[in-house]
């Protein structure tokens, strides 16, 4: 089984060595980048720092679709269908440095002269889509409680745990508060809290803060998620 957490960094590294071509934006932190009506018409390098891409639900909290971090691109949506952000908006996470590449400079120059990064642009939108479908199976065949479990372990896969065979206590820097997923998940904060409870009870975590994640029976997680995909 495959997990993925809906983060995306690095994926396109060549986009670094172009940077002449686009123009330097820096966004301190909680600041909007690009909001619901505002034209767009190209693409953004994160350079450094990361960006969060989010709804504004009608009923209940915000719903942050995903993150994208260093190396990656964001904005390729609203660059090639409609020019504007339509239905999401983009604020940064961190003090971010980004670059901005205009649609004629990416299917001028860049389309003709740099050909690899048009791969990896779309590499980084494949893996976007894949996020999409992966969530919303979830959404669709699991309760909030086994949606957790699962944004716990695309967490430690993602945090690039390497696991021994039989090893059970995992401890990981998440880097995210438990309103932070629930942000992801596009619920309550009290209902991840009620979760980790559980999870606490049952003696598969220990702890959960921004800075510290002890799964303390990280075969058990395993073992629930995995029943539920059955």
């Amino acid at each position: 089984m495959q997990y993925q957490l809906p983060f995306f960094e690095k994926l396109c590294p060549s986009w670094g060595g172009i940077l002449h071509l686009g123009s330097r934006r820096t966004f301190p932190k909680g600041s909007l980048i690009f909001g619901l009506e505002t034209p767009v018409n190209g693409v953004y390098f994160v350079k450094e720092g990361v960006v969060e891409i989010l709804l504004y639900t009608l009923h209940g909290p915000e719903k942050v679709l995903f993150y994208v971090g260093e190396g990656c691109i964001f904005g390729e949506v609203t660059c090639f269908v409609t020019g504007e952000s339509g239905e999401a908006i983009v604020r940064a996470r961190s003090d971010c440095v980004t670059y901005f590449f205009s649609r004629e400079v990416v299917e001028g120059i860049i389309a003709n002269q740099y050909p690899r990064l048009l791969l990896e642009l779309l590499r980084a939108s494949a893996y976007k889509i894949k996020m999409y479908g992966v969530l919303l199976q979830d959404s669709l065949n699991s309760d909030n409680f086994m949606r957790v479990c699962k944004m716990l372990v695309y967490l430690a896969r993602f945090k690039g745990v390497d696991v021994a065979h039989g090893q059970k206590v995992v401890e990981i820097q998440p880097d995210m508060t438990q309103q932070d997923i629930a942000r992801l998940m596009g619920v309550h904060r009290v209902t991840v809290t009620k979760a980790i409870s559980r999870l606490k009870k049952s003696g598969i975590v220990d702890h959960f803060s921004k800075s510290s994640l002890v799964i303390s029976d990280f075969p058990g997680l395993i073992q629930l998620v995995e029943k539920d995909s059955l």
